[in-house]
């Protein structure tokens, strides 16, 4: 069942002059509530959905800057918030990929799509990359967006300090997003942390059939071109790209630059 809410509205200072409108749905995915934001675009033939996948502890809220502008280029486009996240139902324990990777196919199950366009950010990419690996019918092509976790680098005593660094390479706004949904998230963001620190990507990236796209801000401490570099051999990536100037978030702070590459990949 699905429930459709109020149509949304633009962010602050990111007016496009072919938007699409959205509408925010809460949809019922195995006795828990889903919210989704979709946009109300019809996909031009040959156009795959296109699904974009959060990072740790927000919602998909920072990712509509680069939604709207894919919806604005005639594709139809779903951000979810997985559960426990944004708007969504917090399950009563905290979930690990594994369990987030089988949120977004009973998601999608949900929303009648059979087979989509990932777009991961962060850790969003260990989610989409553990969907590709084991449903690879429900996904066309892959895009990995500031993949994480650097495996050389897998632990909190490295992450943060790379964080807080990519974190000054950010447009102001994203700071608003961060408190909001961190927030929402409370005492759940360890135990999501820890889960994503141990979830061993390197082994999924090898065994991706789909063509992928990887994509990182020049900034990017978190995923360093070393560590893009490496997930580009596993994977037989088409492209890898940086933006340059941007840090991680580069899916909010750069959305021109990303959907011009994203478009080109996906469309």
């Amino acid at each position: 069942m699905v429930i459709r809410n109020v149509c949304m509205t633009s962010l602050p200072g990111d007016v496009l002059r072919d938007e699409a409108q959205w509408e925010s749905l809460f949809s019922d995915v195995g006795g828990m509530t889903y919210h989704t934001r979709r946009s109300l675009t019809a996909s031009a033939p040959g156009i795959s959905p296109i699904v974009l996948v959060h990072g740790f502890g927000m919602s998909g809220g920072y990712l509509m800057p680069t939604a709207k502008r894919l919806a604005a280029k005639c594709a139809a486009v779903y951000v979810p918030d997985l559960p426990g996240h944004g708007k969504s139902d917090t399950p009563e324990s905290p979930l690990n990929m594994l369990g987030l990777a089988n949120a977004l196919i009973d998601w999608l199950d949900a929303m009648d799509i059979a087979q989509a366009d990932l777009v991961g950010h962060s850790m969003g990419c260990q989610i989409a990359s553990d969907v590709s690996v084991r449903f690879p019918t429900r996904v066309r092509r892959l895009a990995l967006i500031g993949p994480t976790v650097d495996p050389s680098h897998r632990n909190i005593r490295a992450q943060l300090p790379r964080a807080l660094y990519a974190c000054t390479f950010e447009r102001p706004g994203l700071l608003l997003h961060f408190m909001a949904d961190y927030w929402r998230m409370g005492t759940r963001l360890w135990p999501e942390a820890i889960a994503m620190l141990n979830y061993p990507i390197e082994e999924k990236l090898s065994c991706i059939e789909q063509p992928v796209l990887l994509i990182r801000g020049q900034r990017d401490k978190l995923a360093p071109q070393r560590w893009l570099d490496q997930a580009s051999q596993m994977t037989g990536a088409e492209r890898v790209v940086t933006i340059p100037n941007w840090g991680h978030n580069v899916i909010y702070s750069a959305p021109d630059a990303v959907v011009a590459e994203l478009w080109s990949f996906l469309g």
